[in-house]
């Protein structure tokens, strides 16, 4: 009799314990777009994806994606190319210095375009992109970051994408931060 006393009220806790309000299906599904998203950005002479895009929902806080690209691929050290010539770290450093602004443009995008997708994500909780730049050890990084991080609020976001909101919002909505 003891034991029915303890199973019911640990049954009924397991049916209406808290689910993840965020499904991993979902998070995947953005994970795959934001890939392709990247792999699109620059079609004459591509970005390179390290790796694949990376998410997670944080009860409480958020979804956070995770990536990393190298804006401007260049050959590394082989047999076949033995030394860097500064002409080709020059032309790495502007290619990245180029691409910077460009990055930032299309993550806030990325942003607007993840919130609208995310619904089951609450509207006060963050969407988050934090990308990782990745460089060969004899680039030239000045003036560049080494990672980007924004996130903003799900219904700022959601707001701008859907028109009822100006545009011109996103930049101050979006915290932004370079390491």
């Amino acid at each position: 009799m003891k034991r029915a006393f303890l199973v019911v009220p640990l049954i009924a806790f397991i049916a209406f314990a808290d689910k993840p309000k965020v499904g991993r299906a979902s998070v995947t599904a953005m994970e795959e777009s934001l890939d392709k998203q990247f792999a699109s950005m620059f079609p004459e002479d591509p970005l390179m994806l390290i790796g694949v895009t990376h998410g997670a929902y944080i009860t409480g806080y958020g979804v956070v994606f995770t990536g990393e690209v190298n804006l401007a691929p260049a050959a590394g050290i082989t047999p076949f190319h033995q030394t860097i010539s500064r002409e080709e770290i020059a032309r790495v450093h502007q290619k990245d210095m180029d691409r910077v602004p460009k990055l930032k443009e299309r993550m806030r995008e990325m942003l607007v375009s993840s919130a609208a997708s995310l619904d089951t994500v609450p509207a006060d909780e963050q969407i988050a992109l934090a990308i990782s730049l990745f460089h060969f050890h004899w680039e030239n990084l000045s003036g560049i970051p080494s990672q980007i991080v924004m996130h903003a609020a799900k219904k700022t976001l959601v707001a701008v994408h859907s028109g009822r909101s100006d545009p011109s919002v996103l930049a101050s909505a979006v915290s932004v931060e370079e390491f």
